[in-house]
């Protein structure tokens, strides 16, 4: 991680982004929801809680605290002050919560008997009023006559252990003012369970940060966004080591003169998790083995660590999303970044998924027009600002303290354009079929269609839990041609597997004419057919990138035999129409062979004959007779005697296919049949079926 920020760094120096420093341990406070705010509580110059307000998700974004994960000052986390488990007493708090219920101060006083602050939690609030506030008072030497930070470090030393009385009394005196309920009941309260031991059922923490109730004469309260880049310039003026390193002859890995700062690499908040940007420490054993501890066995000068720490701020900014980013899964993010930036970047990220946003409609663009709005945004950018190279690299988040890169990547934006070519090539690798036209899945979808397996009626067999045998990243790296063959025969296998339960049962489903019951079939029908649809899409992508087209698969053996199962169902149907009025069973002829023709080709085309047979000797007679559907009997005997006359001297005992005969067969299976004698002689397909009534 630490060389392609590094790299970045030196991009964005070189084109003039200025990315604003924060000091390393002056972190973002956490993310503001309905169900987790951020309440200020204002302290009196007694340091006793005056007043509390819940803040905005905007203004709690702009605000930050110093510290750690034991103790941080100005903010900090807090448990409720009291927990309940009775599910009466819950109801009622549920009531009063969301307005049907008013709220009886003294009833609620009768419910705070079960202290909730265990398990070191007055530790924690002590360290983070005292410990940490001065710390940060002394250590940065701020006036404790003018500077707001260190006035609130002095009154949070006079409220001693009083500010948890304090601040049950506010919360209480709310409550007979009938002001902000929702936030002083979730102060006040975890709801429990009763079946649960305390020390493991304390609740969700809540965030708070303190404040001058008297601040005007400082100029600005402590929880406001000049005192909180005023704050974050001093601690960066006292952490500068510029002069000590120029004197000493040490340099890092890059070349810059070093002294160790004895610290651990800075960390940034990333979408979803915390980075560290290299986690090395004396517990693990393989230092010792040639003596590099710590940063000795990678040493990173101050002020490298500081301008790869902001490179990585500036490239995981929100506002970079689907330019510089996008997340792949809970804790696994994908960066791209060009070596020069231009003014009005173009979605670089975009390429390898959609967004998501509440904006329903991004989740409707299709990958080619997403493709198309790339180049041409490429295409409008300056000369002099074009870039000549692109660094794509992923970052997943391996467990709590430590972050990898996990894929590296090189290119540049031409071949990033013909990448995005010859994907929408690839996914439109098929014949005509009969599951509809899909959208082209995007790089980050191919993993969940490929590892998705199905039964074959037509359910998931891999449950809440599948197996990730293709990880969200190689999606990216089959876009960008970064496999080898042998990989890419291996998806190819997976996807093969894994989907033919699923076109077993949606051709015998489509081929038999079935409809499903109920509108709330029909809509989870539609969703297994797009399923279907988007595996074939797969499987036609995984075929090109192997260098199968579809202008020659569609002579082969596998896929003929695929288009003849087609017909013995299509066969089939239409006898079970005629003769059996309508009853067609849940199995078709072809569709029951689909799965074992893949792997015993001879033993599957020698069943398909023996069950056939009467179907083929009722045709024969049928399609004479001016009846309804003659003529439809007639073309698909044709099309069952022409596959017949192309297979039958192809097929051995000896034939066996592998995995990309096999896909082939289930694209032939699926795929749409020739509609006339002309089509039929030629090999072409058409997505048009014959009206019945002809």
């Amino acid at each position: 991680m630490i060389n392609e920020l590094y790299n970045l760094s030196k991009a964005l120096d070189s084109n003039g982004v200025v990315v604003e420093e924060w000091h390393r341990k002056y972190k973002t406070l956490p993310k503001v929801t309905a169900k987790s705010p951020c309440i200020r509580i204002w302290l009196d110059d007694s340091g006793l809680v005056c007043g509390m307000e819940s803040l905005s998700p905007e203004h709690a974004s702009r605000l930050r605290k110093y510290g750690d994960n034991q103790s941080s000052f100005p903010a900090f986390n807090i448990s409720p002050l009291y927990r309940v488990t009775a599910p009466d007493v819950i109801a009622e708090l549920e009531k009063i919560s969301s307005g049907k219920s008013r709220p009886d101060a003294d009833k609620i006083l009768s419910w705070c008997t079960n202290d909730n602050w265990i398990k070191g939690v007055p530790r924690q609030v002590r360290r983070s009023m005292n410990d940490c506030s001065s710390e940060l008072a002394e250590l940065y030497r701020l006036d404790s006559q003018t500077n707001v930070i260190a006035i609130l470090a002095g009154l949070c030393k006079k409220a001693g252990d009083g500010f948890r009385a304090s601040l049950q009394e506010c919360a209480f005196d709310k409550l007979r003012k009938q002001e902000d309920i929702p936030m002083v009941l979730s102060l006040l309260f975890h709801t429990g369970s009763e079946f649960k031991k305390h020390s493991n059922d304390t609740g969700s923490k809540i965030s708070v940060i303190l404040d001058v109730h008297n601040w005007a004469p400082y100029g600005y309260p402590v929880a406001s966004e000049y005192t909180t880049a005023q704050l974050n310039a001093l601690l960066l003026a006292g952490n500068s080591t510029s002069n000590e390193a120029a004197e000493t002859k040490q340099e890092d890995a890059f070349g810059t003169p070093f002294i160790n700062p004895d610290e651990p690499m800075p960390s940034v908040k990333l979408a979803g998790f915390e980075a560290t940007l290299r986690s090395m420490f004396e517990g693990q054993p393989c230092q010792y083995r040639y003596k590099q501890i710590n940063d000795g066995s990678y040493p990173i000068a101050a002020e490298n660590r500081s301008s790869i720490k902001k490179a990585l701020e500036w490239i995981a900014q929100p506002s970079n999303r689907q330019i510089t980013w996008v997340k792949l899964d809970k804790n696994e993010i994908a960066f791209i970044y060009p070596s020069k930036i231009p003014d009005v970047p173009p979605k670089f990220a975009s390429l390898f998924g959609r967004e998501q946003s509440a904006d329903s409609r991004q989740s409707e663009l299709r990958f080619e027009s997403i493709a198309k709005d790339f180049v041409k945004s490429f295409q409008g950018i300056p000369p002099d600002q074009k870039p000549d190279i692109m660094q794509i690299f992923v970052i997943r988040k391996i467990d709590k303290a430590r972050s990898q890169v996990i894929f590296t990547h090189n290119t540049i934006p031409e071949q990033m354009m013909t990448a995005a070519d010859r994907w929408s090539a690839g996914c439109s690798n098929l014949p005509p079929h009969d599951l509809g036209e899909p959208d082209t899945p995007f790089p980050l979808d191919v993993p969940d269609i490929l590892n998705a397996v199905w039964k074959q009626d037509g359910e998931r067999a891999d449950g809440k839990t599948p197996v990730k045998r293709m990880k969200y990243y190689q999606g990216i790296e089959l876009l960008l041609d970064a496999l080898p063959p042998a990989v890419l025969r291996s998806y190819l296998h997976i996807a093969a597997e894994n989907v033919a339960g699923l076109l077993k049962y949606f051709g015998s489903l489509l081929h038999g004419k079935k409809k499903p019951d109920g509108k709330s079939a029909d809509k989870k029908l539609d969703g297994k057919k797009a399923a279907a649809a988007r595996s074939l899409c797969v499987l036609g992508l995984l075929l090109y990138k192997c260098d199968e087209r579809k202008e020659i698969y569609m002579e082969e053996l596998a896929f003929l035999l695929g288009q003849w199962l087609h017909v013995s169902d299509k066969l089939h149907t239409l006898y079970c129409i005629v003769k059996r009025e309508g009853d067609v069973p849940p199995q078709l002829a072809g569709s029951a062979l689909l799965v074992s023709a893949g792997e015993m080709p001879y033993q599957a085309l020698a069943q398909l004959h023996s069950r056939m047979s009467p179907f083929i000797s009722w045709a024969k007679q049928y399609r004479h007779l001016n009846k309804k559907k003659s003529k439809e009997a007639d073309r698909l005997l044709k099309q069952f005697e022409m596959l017949a006359d192309k297979i039958t001297p192809q097929m051995d005992r000896s034939v066996r296919f592998s995995d990309f005969e096999k896909a082939e067969l289930y694209i032939g299976y699926m795929a749409s049949l020739p509609q006339n004698e002309k089509t039929m002689k030629t090999g072409e397909n058409t997505i048009q079926e014959v009206p019945e009534n002809e």
